[in-house]
């Protein structure tokens, strides 16, 4: 990713990029981006999709979402998930069998990213989807 906005500290612009926030140290917050001219919310873009602006303010997740489609084969259980707050990511679910995990379940981020701010970011089930729910 491009990085749009300056930082004057630059251990916490390292600490930033890889999703986590010194303070805290958790990695459980998923920062994302959004574009100061239209309000379009993105993950790790460089330009915006929607007005192609370069102009990113960072802005912190609630870490909640729902699994919109199956990415790849069931043993690595990877999933794209719609936030809360409007941008979809590629996220790993742990915890649960990759055959519990449906379309329409709700999740939240367990870790943003591995240690070395490699992989991808974790989620786990919150509340698995309901059968009238599910849209295959």
């Amino acid at each position: 990713m491009l990085r749009t906005d300056t930082l004057e500290d630059t251990s916490e612009h390292i600490s930033e990029y890889a999703g986590e926030h010194t303070e805290s140290g958790e990695g459980r917050e998923l920062l994302f981006q959004r574009c100061r001219w239209c309000g379009t919310p993105a993950y790790r873009r460089s330009y915006c999709r929607s007005c192609g602006s370069t102009a990113f303010v960072r802005q912190r997740s609630e870490g909640t979402g729902v699994v919109v489609r199956r990415n790849g084969h069931a043993p690595h259980n990877t999933w794209f998930v719609a936030m809360d707050e409007g941008f979809h990511l590629l996220c790993q679910v742990t915890g649960t069998a990759p055959v519990v995990v449906a379309v329409g379940a709700r999740v939240s981020v367990v870790r943003t990213v591995a240690p070395l701010g490699q992989g991808l970011p974790l989620v786990e089930v919150a509340r698995p989807a309901s059968p009238l729910g599910r849209r295959w």
